[in-house]
């Protein structure tokens, strides 16, 4: 504080004490009761705030409603109310609790007229076997009215208008434990795997001798085509990979996504004929202009769809089948049959090598989560197979060319590595979408894709085991 300041508070003087709270003790409180500076305690028989109101002092209502016929409305008047003084907003509160129910006897006979519209206090209910009574068995005072509701007493049946059960558990009976199953590492009931099958298959329920039969068949137009030289093995192998791609978009679009189907198929065949004519350095271009195409087809409204899920959906169909399966372009590209033929054989040799040791032998689960069908002693087989076969068949007796004895042992050895993961990878890919089969236009086998899931991932590795051999 400056010196001004001190100047203001002497020519100022003392200042008015402002207004406050402050305790007093007895005597000093006993003064202003007496000199009337402060308000003493109510009396006893002060109105005090939640009193009974004073009984009516018209007359009693005469009726009820709803009225009878006979009784003319307009008739009826109003009784008076009187309410309770309430005490000031500046007194003290009291600290009692308000009344309530009314208890005054001098005013039994008056409330008793009011109390004919109801003959039951409020009851609390605290336990379960409150609940057990019914509210509204006492309709005797609604004699003369209409009952409607859950007042009706010819009702026989309540149960729909109120009840206060609490609804009875539902026992549900212990599922039987699943039989453990031999199988190995397809799907007994067809090409695919369990997939989005909930039940264990047994190996008897898959069709052999159908199976059997279409896989000959098969096996008798490959062996034409690739007999026929290139041209015809590059038309049935991209016809191959056409339908398999076909699948693949179609499961994508049952399974709620909308993949542009017509330009992944048209992807699809472009890449398996750049890749016969023009070799590896037209895959790097075709993958571009997919991936380009497929941003803009949903840039512009071709397919109204989520754009992050379908670009995503179109290219996995695009990239699994018709990028890996353009391998197959390539291996042709040589204007050699054997060099595709070599990886088919192998692939087929893992797949009836695994079927048949793991239906027999397969005791312990590969990969549960993803194909619970499929067992370590089913791989096995199939790896030795694949080995096995593929060394004699392509590389000693008959010796396809230019195959020779190393070449096809390494061949079957990596075939033996890359069928069970392509294998795999559709199992996760079906179990994820929630499907069995990815087609059925092989019966005993399932879809197309189903069959060639495992050669998908052998075409690029045989093609750059021979690569490396070269």
């Amino acid at each position: 504080m400056d010196e001004r300041d001190e100047f203001d508070e002497r020519q100022r003087g003392p200042r008015t004490p402002a207004e406050g709270v402050r305790i007093i003790g007895a005597e000093e409180a006993q003064a202003a009761l007496e000199a009337g500076h402060a308000e003493g305690r109510r009396p006893e028989d002060a109105p005090r705030y939640g009193d009974v109101p004073p009984a009516p002092t018209g007359p009693r209502p005469a009726h009820r409603f709803p009225l009878p016929e006979s009784v003319d409305p307009s008739e009826m008047s109003r009784p008076p109310v009187a309410a309770p003084d309430m005490q000031h907003w500046s007194e003290p509160a009291t600290g009692e609790v308000p009344r309530v129910l009314g208890g005054d006897t001098e005013s039994d006979d008056d409330l008793e007229a009011w109390s004919s519209f109801t003959q039951r206090a409020p009851r609390w209910r605290e336990g379960d076997s409150d609940w057990e009574e019914a509210d509204f068995h006492d309709t005797s005072a609604l004699s003369a009215e209409t009952s409607v509701g859950a007042l009706d007493t010819e009702r026989t049946e309540h149960s729909d208008l109120f009840t206060f059960d609490e609804p009875e558990p539902t026992v549900v009976e212990a599922a039987p434990e699943p039989r453990h199953v031999r199988v190995g590492s397809r799907n007994p009931t067809g090409g695919g795997d369990d997939g989005g099958s909930r039940g264990v298959h047994l190996p008897g329920a898959r069709d052999l001798p159908t199976a059997i039969a279409v896989g000959v068949g098969l096996g008798v137009v490959a062996l034409i085509a690739f007999k026929l030289g290139p041209v015809p093995a590059l038309v049935l192998a991209t016809a191959v990979v056409t339908l398999a791609a076909v699948e693949a978009f179609d499961v994508l679009h049952r399974a709620g996504y909308k993949p542009a189907r017509l330009l992944g198929i048209t992807g699809t065949i472009s890449i398996m004929l750049a890749a016969y004519n023009y070799g590896e350095t037209a895959l790097p271009l075709v993958l571009g202009l997919m991936t380009i195409t497929t941003f803009l087809w949903f840039l512009w409204p071709v397919e109204r769809a989520r754009a992050t899920i379908n670009i995503a959906g179109t290219l996995l169909g695009f990239l699994w089948v018709g990028f890996l399966g353009s391998f197959a372009g390539l291996l042709l590209a040589g204007h050699s049959v054997a060099l595709l033929l070599g990886p088919i054989i192998a692939t087929v040799a893992y797949d009836v090598g695994a079927y048949f040791v793991g239906s027999q032998f397969g005791r312990r689960p590969l990969a549960p989560s993803v194909s619970p069908n499929k067992t370590i002693e089913g791989l096995a087989g199939g790896a030795v197979a694949s080995i096995v076969i593929t060394t004699l068949i392509v590389g000693i007796v008959p010796r396809i060319h230019p195959w020779n004895t190393g070449r096809a042992f390494w061949l079957g050895v990596v075939v033996a590595i890359a069928a069970p993961l392509g294998d795999l990878c559709e199992s996760m890919l079906k179990r994820d979408i929630g499907i069995k089969d990815m087609g059925t236009i092989l019966p005993g086998h399932g879809g197309v894709l189903d069959r060639i899931d495992a050669l998908l991932f052998a075409l690029p590795a045989a093609y750059y085991l021979l690569r490396v051999l070269h």
